[in-house]
């Protein structure tokens, strides 16, 4: 489905992505974790056509895309759910769901507003509500379903759990394994380790703009390198990772 292969970007002089090589197959979960700073975002920024490669290649099916408009990107059906949500907060939740079906462009989306509602039943109940007075869960789970209603081949997350509550972040998951199960594939990248590997079928590991390390994602889990960095501990959550 995806296949990136030695990607690197940069923003302005600093290159927050060097030599990165991943794949992703069609029915897969594919989990990108790494600490803050690691270069994750920039890579699903530059895969997702908000920023231009320095080099490297992007294939998206049989299409290499590599330097294509994020609109373009698009409308081939990889879609984006951004860090931060950005949900337009005038607007109605329903009018925000609307909008993600201009990534359709003659595509036929699986999810309409009816399949939207059914994933998230608190939408339908807010659905005359302006975005912006959601809470933080609640304009996530809308930003998910603006998504789902692009009619995405592809969907990737960009820290779907931050600043979430506990409950939420659990109801947010939910929903990505029954889409999952649905058939659709997805890239995650979460800060969430621990939930990041119970939730993928893959893994891999980002540090400093470079992939480190990869592999399934069970196995990664009981690695001695991960617990140490990335899982919590009995002391509490696991220190800063260091290189692998």
């Amino acid at each position: 489905m995806l296949t990136l292969h030695r990607l690197s970007a940069s923003y302005g002089r600093i290159q927050a992505v060097r030599d990165a090589s991943l794949r992703v197959d069609q029915g897969e979960l594919i989990a990108l974790i790494g600490p803050n700073g690691a270069g994750k975002s920039t890579l699903l920024n530059t895969l997702s056509g908000l920023l231009r490669p320095a080099d490297g290649e992007v294939r998206f099916g049989d299409r290499d895309i590599t330097g294509w408009s994020a609109a373009k990107v698009a409308r081939a059906g990889l879609l984006q759910v951004p860090e931060g949500r950005q949900v337009l907060g005038p607007l109605s939740v329903e009018d925000n769901l609307l909008l993600g079906r201009q990534a359709l462009a003659g595509r036929i989306s699986t999810h309409g507003l009816d399949e939207v509602y059914a994933l998230f039943p608190i939408l339908r109940e807010r659905r005359r509500q302006k975005a912006g007075t959601l809470s933080g869960g609640q304009q996530q789970m809308l930003a998910i379903g603006r998504a789902l209603m692009g009619g995405p081949r592809l969907l990737v997350l960009d820290e779907p759990s931050l600043g979430l509550a506990p409950i939420v972040v659990d109801q947010v998951f939910a929903v990505l394994q029954t889409l999952r199960r649905s058939g659709l594939t997805i890239l995650l990248v979460e800060q969430n380790a621990s939930l990041a590997l119970a939730a993928s079928d893959r893994a891999y590991v980002m540090e400093h703009g470079r992939i480190v390390l990869d592999g399934p994602s069970a196995e990664l889990r009981h690695d001695p390198r991960i617990v140490e960095h990335y899982l919590p501990s009995a002391e509490g959550l696991a220190p800063a990772a260091a290189a692998l």
